[in-house]
């Protein structure tokens, strides 16, 4: 017993809460790198966050409510979807009649890990009450999921997964 509870505690002590960020750079927590000009996510990044094992983990899975709903317009989300870089993403939104979309509350995650990558895409693009459109998104080749969340004013959460395969 006093092994298992020096093991957790070694364990917790290790765990860095300062102000780091991913990319070890004095930030917000879980802030991630600058990037090359256009990438959402560059290749180091890719193996670093699993974006891979991402892809092949199984959604995950929401109680049915009256909620927001996320429709992916561009690429046309289908089973083993594999595109070209660059590709565009086009996205609509949709509300229910008792909430708008609060387009602030926007967001995209990347990988197993759900990294955020949302600065990466408004960089690029205004995201409105309707969607975004974002014409030129670069990843690596790979396998890669993207997570889209939202939130209307009353703070219903619509989350859709986008996977793909990057050739």
């Amino acid at each position: 017993m006093k092994k298992l509870f020096a093991t957790i505690f070694i364990a917790a002590c290790a765990i860095d809460t300062g102000s780091t960020g991913l990319n070890g750079i004095n930030s917000e927590p879980g802030a991630l790198a600058a990037v090359p000009q256009g990438w959402l996510v560059t290749p180091a990044e890719a193996l670093a966050f699993k974006g891979e094992e991402g892809y092949f983990e199984p959604p995950a899975l929401r109680p049915r409510a009256v909620v927001p709903m996320i429709d992916i317009l561009k690429p046309v989300p289908v089973a083993d979807l594999k595109v070209k870089a660059p590709f565009a993403i086009a996205v609509l939104f949709k509300s229910q009649a008792d909430a708008a979309i609060d387009p602030a509350t926007f967001k995209v995650l990347y990988g197993a890990f759900k990294i955020d990558i949302t600065p990466r895409i408004t960089k690029f693009v205004k995201v409105t009450q309707e969607g975004f459109s974002l014409e030129n998104a670069q990843i690596p080749v790979g396998k890669h999921r993207l997570t889209m969340q939202v939130q209307d004013d009353k703070q219903r959460v619509a989350e859709r997964e986008l996977r793909l395969e990057v050739e």
